[in-house]
């Protein structure tokens, strides 16, 4: 029973993105907007919480404002879900009645109203709905994928708040909040850190920078202070105010600090203590420390230039990647594609490894059944192939002069029967059919006629570099990309690309470019990430170097020794090919 209690707050945590906030990081967050200028009217300034679930966050910023302000605060909490409303009410019972409104609704609906149902809210121009804007917005709005929203339900939010791309509810909350903001408002929001560095938030990006100037990032990274596996970053600004509000000038200095959990060792007495995770924010030093059993690396990061906000790096880490990137030639795009795998959302019925112990009247015919590689075949170099009975995927495409398409079934009975046999599960894909494609397609096939050529395969997520080579026409599954050559680019360049792409001295530019790890230093490998690596001229001697030693080691099952020393060979070009030193190092000068 409790395990059923506990899947299903989970699902609707999922649905929802409820998920409240921490009592330090609430109070860490209060501090942060009250040790600014408050703007005021009339004596008063209205605090908003639009998601305030239990009001831990208004209570925060309440318990830490001075008397003298408290006389002037208004707390507003809008929360959809009554028990948590009427939870909010007896933790905000330290302010004065006259001083605290809440109410039940969906801010987001209530925003995009032009009259609100509820007396808080009435029509008013540029202030969606709400009768007041507020002077102080404080909010952990809700997280909930695009996936998880739905396709209707994010085109309805992107309609609604002048979105584009794709939406995750808290993209809308931004905008909402900020149009209920006045000019020279503050908002600190806490939400997830995938729009600091992503392509996917690439408008969030835009829309805060053009309307806050950012007084401070922080990116919690892995710390764990949520249940959910949601990586937390805290954005503070004030909302833009004057003529040139919108314009994207350089925003004045602003502070950024991240926060990960650290993996590998460090020496033990440059290691310091700190109380919690919280209070690494407020450290003036960068470096090492522990909290209880833990140890994070917190690094104080300099102001970031108005081409890239968003970029998070100590000066000696800043001078490592200016050094790289001018001492590279190319970028992995101008050379190769990288693409995601096949992705079949019903991996269960299309991917298995028992084809053969199947009925023989509902075995797919073997024309149609492709070895496939996934996450759990991948190493540096080489696959880790299994002895017998590998996974194969029933693959429903095809090219026809010149086109892909799907397979006519009705050549292939056996396959035809099996897949009948699923219909029910596959048919309920709306996607599919909304798409005007046949029930039995897989959803995302790819491109058949790049199987066959040579590719690397690498894993989305990994805690370190696994890319490895295929040369057998394999098909790649969904949790994993493959890079193949553009056309005219020789095999040489591949090989190249695997050779820095599994070194040290390039994990390290992945993490310092791209700053998107997940819990445990695990990464997060994308197109958009791993197609920016950097390369030398392959004609140079450390490229043609870093060749022979990758095709070594992906044709060759080695000795332990010999293969390490390989590899240490492997780390000394990479550095050669841009001529700097390990990170580490650098850092140190």
């Amino acid at each position: 029973m409790m395990q059923a209690l506990a899947k299903c707050a989970v699902a609707q945590r999922k649905a929802t993105g409820a998920h409240f906030t921490p009592p330090d990081l609430a109070a860490l967050l209060g501090r942060r907007l009250l040790a600014q200028d408050l703007a005021e009217e009339n004596g008063e300034v209205r605090v908003l919480d639009p998601s305030c679930g239990d009001g831990q966050l208004l209570k925060a910023l309440y318990d830490a404002s001075p008397s003298s302000l408290r006389a002037k605060i208004q707390l507003i909490g809008v929360e959809s879900d009554a028990l948590s409303l009427e939870r909010a009410r007896d933790v905000l019972s330290v302010a004065r009645d006259d001083r605290l409104v809440l109410v039940q609704g969906d801010f987001l609906s209530l925003a995009a109203s032009p009259q609100g149902e509820l007396p808080l809210f009435a029509p008013s121009s540029g202030t969606c709905g709400l009768r007041d804007p507020a002077h102080v917005i404080i909010a952990n709005p809700p997280y909930v994928r695009t996936q998880i929203l739905g396709s209707d339900q994010s085109q309805r939010l992107a309609a609604t708040f002048g979105l584009a791309g794709r939406i995750d509810l808290y993209h809308a909350f931004l905008v909402a909040m900020t149009r209920q903001l006045v000019p020279g408002g503050l908002l600190g929001v806490i939400t997830s850190n995938r729009f600091l560095t992503t392509r996917g938030g690439q408008s969030v990006r835009d829309f805060l920078r053009r309307e806050f100037e950012i007084i401070e990032i922080l990116d919690l990274g892995d710390t764990k202070l949520f249940e959910a596996a949601v990586l937390p970053a805290v954005f503070i600004g004030r909302r833009r105010k004057g003529p040139h509000r919108h314009s994207v000038a350089t925003p004045p200095v602003a502070k950024f600090v991240r926060i990960y959990e650290q993996c590998e060792q460090s020496d033990s007495l440059s290691i310091k203590q700190a109380r919690s995770v919280c209070e690494l924010l407020d450290v003036p030093k960068a470096g090492p420390y522990t909290v209880g059993s833990r140890r994070f690396t917190g690094e104080l990061c300099l102001p970031s230039r108005a081409s890239e906000p968003w970029s998070m790096l100590t000066e000696g880490e800043q001078k490592w990647m200016t050094r790289l990137t001018s001492n590279s030639q190319h970028r992995v795009s101008q050379f190769a594609k990288v693409r995601v795998g096949v992705k079949s959302t019903a991996d269960e019925v299309f991917i298995r490894a028992d084809w053969h112990m199947l009925p023989e009247d509902i075995r797919p015919e073997s024309e149609i059944l492709f070895p496939i590689l996934s996450h759990r075949e991948a190493a540096p170099w080489r696959p880790l192939l299994p002895d017998k009975h590998a996974r194969r995927i029933l693959y429903t495409h095809e090219v026809k002069h010149g086109k892909r398409r799907c397979i006519d079934i009705s050549r292939f009975p056996r396959a035809a029967a099996y897949l009948e046999s699923h219909k029910n599960r596959l048919a309920r894909r709306q996607y599919v059919a909304e798409a005007n494609r046949l029930w039995y397609e897989i959803w995302v096939p790819q491109d058949p006629r790049a199987w066959n050529l040579p590719k690397i395969v690498f894993p989305d997520i990994s805690a370190e570099p696994r890319f490895f080579f295929d040369g057998e026409g394999r098909l790649v599954d969904g949790d994993c990309y493959w890079i193949t050559l553009r056309e005219g680019v020789h095999e040489d360049v591949l090989f190249l690309i695997m050779a820095l792409a599994n070194s040290h001295l390039m994990a390290r530019y992945h993490d310092l470019a791209f700053q998107n790890k997940l819990y445990s230093g695990r990464r997060r490998y994308f197109t958009q990430f791993v197609e920016k690596y950097p390369l030398p001229d392959p004609a140079s001697n450390e490229a043609r170097r870093l060749v022979l030693s990758a095709k070594e080691l992906a044709f060759n099952v080695l000795p332990t020794e010999q293969g390490n020393k390989i590899l240490s060979e492997i780390e000394q070009l990479a550095l050669a090919a841009f001529r700097v030193e390990p990170v580490t190092v650098a850092m140190q000068d």
